[in-house]
């Protein structure tokens, strides 16, 4: 049920190209209820951002007793937002536990989150990234024979926010006074990630992130992170949801990493941050299930991981980390210093392969002709 709520016009051409003709007519029977009912209450009001923007769907609010709970995202009340958090006891939730989810008054329309994230994947040339991309292996049924084939997929868009000004009123107003309130000092965007994690689509092992995100500016940078997850489909353990262990965690209290490889990937096993698998608890990690448009946070000493995604649809969210304003802003650093580390060590690997090929011939040109 949680998967077919999910449907977009993306999946549709995934399943066509996965060679699926149909996925049923109670599935699109709930699409069109779904969009329908996203037509009627989000999309007359869904406007610029630099206007006034509607993030809630809501029959109460703590400031509006309108039907629709609206923030002018360039210029809402902070106490509004003070409020939200008090009441629900949010940042004794985060100090406790260092984990905390945001209610449902402060969730973002699906819909929006999906147009904004659809305008990232559809959009390169307009909206520059970074992009990763990942081989993604699947079996189709042709003839009456299952075969195996694969494909490269999009799954992480990163460094989008200064070139989409939508993302970046969401990133650097709404979601950075969210977490603010909770933190109890204001926030700045440190970097943002964009999972995109499809059908098949790998999870990602027990990680915290402090320490990687330490890595790419020392001492220079900053030292304390909290991450905020927006969910834009519903999170189900069949898509591979985020799971985390929550705990008092903190630089003087987290379970132990593994050193990162001297002179690795970046990305993968030079990245700090994996958590020895002697120290994982299987029975500790909580799984997130939730709706799209949910918005979470953790700080960056909470162990986290999630599953390969094996569902018919995409799962994908939205993953900001923020620093405290007073360590300074370091958002444009931060991708400068990761794509110098990421073009040496791709220059790196070139000049392994070249020298491979170098031996390779020296060791053909000492073989005897006959």
């Amino acid at each position: 049920e949680n998967d077919n709520v999910s449907i977009s016009s993306a999946d549709e051409a995934l399943l066509e190209m996965l060679g699926f003709t149909t996925i049923g007519n109670k599935a699109f029977a709930i699409l069109q209820e779904s969009e329908q009912k996203d037509d009627d209450d989000f999309l007359k009001n869904d406007r610029d951002f630099s206007s006034t923007i509607v993030l809630f769907d809501h029959s109460s609010c703590y400031h509006d007793s309108a039907r629709h709970c609206t923030f002018e995202v360039l210029s809402h009340s902070q106490n509004c937002i003070n409020e939200i958090v008090y009441n629900h006891k949010l940042t004794v939730s985060y100090q406790n536990e260092s984990f905390c989810q945001f209610p449902k008054e402060c969730s973002i329309s699906q819909k929006i989150m999906r147009r904004l994230t659809d305008e990232l994947v559809y959009g390169a040339a307009k909206y520059p990234s970074d992009r990763s991309y990942e081989t993604i292996q699947f079996t189709k049924i042709e003839k009456e024979t299952c075969n195996m084939h694969q494909h490269r997929e999009l799954t992480r868009i990163e460094n989008f926010v200064n070139e989409h000004k939508e993302w970046s009123n969401l990133c650097h107003d709404y979601l950075a006074k969210l977490i603010s309130a909770v933190c109890g000092e204001e926030m700045v965007l440190f970097k943002e990630k964009l999972n995109l994690k499809p059908p098949g689509g790998t999870g990602f092992a027990p990680h915290l992130d402090s320490p990687s995100l330490r890595i790419a500016l020392g001492d220079d940078g900053p030292k304390n992170f909290v991450t905020v997850m927006v969910a834009i489909d519903d999170m189900t353990e069949k898509n591979g949801c985020l799971r985390v262990w929550k705990g008092l965690w903190n630089e003087f209290n987290h379970v132990s990493v593994i050193e990162p490889e001297e002179g690795g990937d970046p990305d993968a096993g030079g990245r700090a941050g994996a958590i020895d698998p002697s120290r994982v608890q299987d029975d500790k990690f909580e799984s997130v299930i939730c709706k799209g448009g949910d918005i979470f946070a953790f700080n960056g000493w909470v162990p986290h991981r999630s599953s390969a995604n094996a569902s018919l649809f995409s799962r994908r969210a939205v993953f900001l980390t923020y620093n405290p304003a007073n360590e300074g802003y370091y958002h444009d650093d931060y991708y400068s210093k990761m794509k110098e580390k990421r073009e040496g060590f791709q220059n790196k690997l070139k000049t392994q392969r070249n020298l491979d090929v170098e031996s390779e011939m020296e060791a053909l040109s000492s073989i005897p002709r006959i």
